[in-house]
């Protein structure tokens, strides 16, 4: 009887234009949510919910889970947001320059980067990582983080997990930016930044961002995080100070209406902030 009521019901409200949903109860102990109420401009950090159905492929489609199949365990990116990774990281294989990693941890992304390169013997996939998680943290840009946290504990395992990468892949064990040294060299077409706190962030764009390729691209993960806003900080305090950046910013949408927020360079290298 319960039934046939709720259903009369729904069918009712529909015909007078409400729809019922249930609403999934928010954690109160989430990192992000915490972070979201006292961080700098907080009434901008949201939660959202589409009106319509939107086109999802994380959620399974086979173009995605040829790249995204075994990695789950392997990362703590979203499936959403590694679909942009990949993506991404197809669009910029096509491109001059090799490809990299900031912030391993287990493999995960990495393994994705892996599998969309392939072997291509013009292609390299620099992996920077200390293995024993982050280094010392300051407090006032990074009050959500704390020294050693996301240890990986051994380089070793991801070198297994990435074995039938081992021509595709160079792994530089230790700390940014001491790691970057002997890479001078080097152009970039994709670099993935997952790095979490202010200082690297502003250390990793110091040495990606002259060395991208014209077209190339800079994912930074956890921009758009509340907990994570030290990185947000270093990103717009580097490109704002940069004098070859445009003195404007530009949003753009992105797969399936993921919003990345997009710099657009003087040399034509567009840098793609996301964290989705």
């Amino acid at each position: 009887m319960f039934h046939l009521i709720k259903s009369a019901t729904k069918s009712l409200l529909l015909r007078a234009g409400y729809e019922i949903r249930s609403v999934r109860e928010t954690p109160t102990d989430d990192v992000d949510i915490l972070a979201a109420k006292t961080v700098k401009e907080s009434e901008y950090y949201t939660q959202w919910t589409g009106p319509c159905p939107l086109f999802s492929p994380w959620l399974g489609h086979p173009d995605f889970q040829e790249i995204y199949e075994g990695a789950t365990k392997f990362t703590l990116v979203s499936p959403d947001r590694c679909y942009i990774l990949i993506n991404l990281a197809r669009y910029a294989a096509h491109l001059a320059g090799d490809f990299a990693e900031c912030g391993v941890w287990k493999g995960g992304t990495a393994l994705m980067l892996a599998r969309v390169l392939g072997h291509d013997p013009a292609k390299k996939l620099y992996l920077f990582d200390s293995f024993r998680g982050l280094p010392p943290v300051n407090q006032e840009k990074d009050p959500w983080f704390s020294e050693g946290q996301y240890s990986a504990k051994s380089v070793d395992s991801v070198k297994e997990l990435l074995r039938d990468f081992e021509d595709l892949i160079d792994i530089r064990e230790g700390w940014i930016p001491k790691t970057f040294r002997g890479l001078e060299e080097a152009h970039y077409a994709f670099v993935h930044i997952d790095v979490d706190i202010y200082r690297s962030n502003l250390d990793c764009c110091g040495y990606f961002y002259p060395r991208m390729v014209s077209g190339g691209v800079m994912l930074f993960d956890e921009y758009a995080l509340a907990a994570a806003r030290g990185e947000k900080d270093a990103v717009d305090e580097f490109f704002r100070q940069s004098t070859r950046v445009s003195d404007h910013t530009s949003n753009r949408t992105s797969h399936s209406d993921q919003v990345a927020t997009a710099y657009q360079q003087q040399h034509d290298v567009t840098k793609l902030i996301s964290s989705i």
